[in-house]
């Protein structure tokens, strides 16, 4: 390729023309470049005029009908098609295949979630792109500046649990809950009252030891002896089968537990209406690609949830 002319410098050459030139130099023709970027004819010659003056050079002459390049023009022609097909790749959106990702989605949630969603979600990676991985991890009190500062890809919790303040909020089902007790208690009999939640041991759920008001201060209202704090839901069956302590936890956890566990569910000494588990991600991850698959993927899952 020729050396650039003098005087022909980046700064003063329009780019905004350079799709123009490369239709009028692969045409020859004024009225098939317009055609082709559905532009007047007037319009792509006003262009090509301007286009002579910032080159220096005719870049394209007539002889009887047809049109020549110029030797200019002929340099220019293969590195200008190249040059715009990179630049249009750049500013378009990627394909996004999801069986190409590859990357880890980290969660923070409790257990009761990761037990919901873990197999399905499992099943529907392998399925669909088996590169990628989803991290549950514990939920800690930073975790809201966490998600903000793009740490956590989501946060799942109840309604009410985390700040939401420039957070995205999407609802993706109702938990109930329900008190356990072991099999064979020898106070337990069906549901249990105020005063016999009142007078018995308790095991407990804290998400850390920051945590100072209680999941089930918030949902009963009731003063209650924590004996034992874990901060798995899953363990609370484990313990209770084995004492005279007692827990409230999610009904899906009791009902599968009670499968296997030596565990009766029992009615709470207070009426708890349904609570909205939702899920939290930043405005950051609005308009990722893979992150809104991901969520399409817990959502379906959410949907099918009995």
């Amino acid at each position: 390729m020729n050396e650039p002319r003098a005087g022909v410098h980046l700064r003063s050459v329009n780019l905004n023309l350079l799709p123009v030139l490369e239709a009028l130099l692969s045409s020859r023709s004024v009225t098939q470049a317009a055609e082709k970027l559905h532009m007047s004819q007037s319009a792509v010659s006003d262009a090509l005029s301007r286009l002579r003056t910032q080159f220096r050079d005719e870049l394209l002459v007539r002889s009887g009908r047809e049109m020549f390049l110029t030797p200019l023009a002929q340099d220019l022609l293969a590195p200008l098609g190249e040059t715009l097909a990179r630049v249009e790749a750049l500013v378009e959106a990627p394909t996004f295949r999801p069986r190409d990702l590859e990357r880890e989605f980290i969660v923070a949630t409790a257990d009761p979630v990761t037990m919901a969603f873990g197999a399905p979600l499992c099943a529907a990676l392998q399925r669909e792109a088996p590169l990628a991985t989803v991290h549950f991890v514990d939920l800690q009190r930073r975790d809201y500046e966490r998600l903000r500062g793009m740490e956590l890809d989501l946060v799942i919790v109840p309604r009410g649990f985390i700040r939401t303040e420039r957070l995205i909020e999407w609802p993706i089902y109702e938990e109930a809950f329900v008190c356990i007790a072991r099999r064979g208690h020898p106070q337990v009999r069906g549901r249990i009252d105020r005063k016999l939640y009142a007078k018995l041991p308790h095991v407990s759920y804290r998400a850390d030891q920051e945590t100072t008001v209680s999941m089930e201060s918030r949902l009963l209202g009731l003063a209650q002896h924590d004996v034992i704090k874990v901060s798995s839901f899953s363990l609370l069956p484990l313990i209770v089968e084995q004492t005279d302590a007692i827990a409230l936890v999610q009904q899906r956890i009791a009902e599968r537990f009670a499968e296997t566990a030596d565990i009766v569910i029992c009615e709470p000494p207070v009426h708890i209406p349904p609570i909205e588990v939702c899920m939290y991600w930043s405005p950051a991850h609005e308009q990722d690609r893979a992150h809104a698959w991901f969520r399409d993927r817990l959502k379906a899952i959410a949907a099918n949830l009995s």
